[in-house]
């Protein structure tokens, strides 16, 4: 029965990293393919011979990587789509409330919310499958929680919260981390940055903490991929943060991410929906690692969830890149073919471009048209 539990187990992680582990080793096999092509390509110009174990290998790492990539889709699809958020319970209406998601902080959280309740009207827990006595030490210290009956992850915890928020008809909403990390003395920062105007206050770390160096710079990566996409947050990742009544009312019909991307994703969808982002300085302790995740896979999940709800936020763009994608494929391969027929040539770039192309289109096209049904 054991056994069983651990692959259930593992088969949930694999679901929620699924963009992390088949995607990425996915564009790893292309890349690897792609390489390998290339060298074939230029062999045969130069013996005019076709080496049957280097093509055989080149093109299987491309079928493995087009495979990898189409499953990593359609897994992380199942996944989202599979979750059922659970029903909120009634809650007494209070103004200013504290949201805190937990798993196994058993240890933290009852400190937690006692200070947390000095500065706000309620205090609101989401157990998210705990093993430990995490919920109730949360109700011993004045805490009301809603129990996930499993382990679904931290975004699904942070959609539950942000909905338990509206239910209990806030204004204002402060969501911070159980394990310690952020001092719930910094809440009147976040309530007095949005009674000033904002609909959303991030805090920022690197004003007043000592943020680890590895931690640092998956963040000023995240960070750089989001400006790429016009949001310039300065701690994108800080899980410390706020809401007015209006951002609960947007971000709990747009946030999708069940995991550690939710973070970004709140950020993003806030910037693209014209709510208004403040950030205050705030002190993060590091003490012991309470995430279930290494720093490596967290970060890609990170950076996957932000492609991801780029090219699903408008499926006809996705679809017109993919279409773009294929007819520059069709193109060049037409031309290599028209080349080839002339002079017994075969140009190294455009073919593997017209190889990669098609690969990406395919899954551009594809996931533009699941994009669209499901809006």
């Amino acid at each position: 029965m054991q056994g069983v539990l651990v692959r259930v187990v593992d088969l949930r992680r694999i679901g929620r990293h699924a963009l992390t582990y088949f995607a990425t080793a996915g564009i790893v096999l292309l890349l690897f393919g792609g390489v390998l092509l290339l060298f074939l390509i230029h062999k045969y110009n130069d013996t005019r011979t076709i080496d049957p174990l280097h093509t055989t290998t080149a093109f299987l790492m491309l079928a493995l990587g087009q495979t990898s990539l189409v499953a990593g889709v359609v897994a992380y699809v199942s996944t989202r789509r599979s979750y059922i958020e659970p029903p909120i319970p009634p809650l007494p209406r209070a103004a200013v409330v504290a949201l805190i998601p937990a798993y196994n902080e058993e240890r933290t959280i009852g400190a937690v919310v006692a200070e947390a309740r000095r500065h706000v009207d309620l205090v609101i827990v989401v157990d998210d499958g705990s093993a430990d006595k995490t919920a109730e030490e949360a109700e011993k210290n004045g805490a009301v929680v809603i129990r996930h009956p499993q382990n679904t992850g931290y975004g699904a915890a942070v959609k539950t919260l942000l909905k338990a928020a509206r239910v209990a008809g806030a204004e204002y909403a402060v969501l911070l981390d159980a394990d310690g990390q952020h001092n719930p003395a910094d809440i009147p920062k976040f309530i007095e940055a949005l009674k000033n105007g904002a609909d959303v206050v991030v805090g920022n770390r690197f004003r007043q903490s000592k943020v680890p160096a590895l931690r640092k710079l998956g963040i000023y990566i995240i960070r750089a991929a989001l400006r790429l996409l016009g949001v310039r947050i300065g701690d994108p990742e800080n899980g410390f943060r706020a809401f007015n009544k209006r951002a609960l009312e947007v971000l709990t019909e747009e946030l999708e991410e069940v995991w550690m991307g939710i973070s970004s994703q709140t950020v993003y969808k806030a910037v693209k929906r014209g709510l208004r982002i403040a950030e205050v300085p705030v002190t993060v302790v590091y003490g012991r690692d309470t995430s279930s995740e290494s720093t490596a896979i967290h970060g890609l999940s990170v950076l996957w969830t932000i492609v991801w709800t780029w090219i699903t936020e408008k499926p006809w763009r996705t679809l017109a890149l993919g279409l773009a994608s294929l007819i520059t494929s069709v193109y060049l391969l037409t031309y290599v073919v028209t080349l080839f027929n002339t002079t017994r040539y075969i140009r190294l770039t455009y073919t593997t471009a017209a190889i990669l192309l098609e690969v990406m289109s395919t899954v551009l096209i594809s996931v533009a048209i699941a994009s669209a049904i499901r809006k």
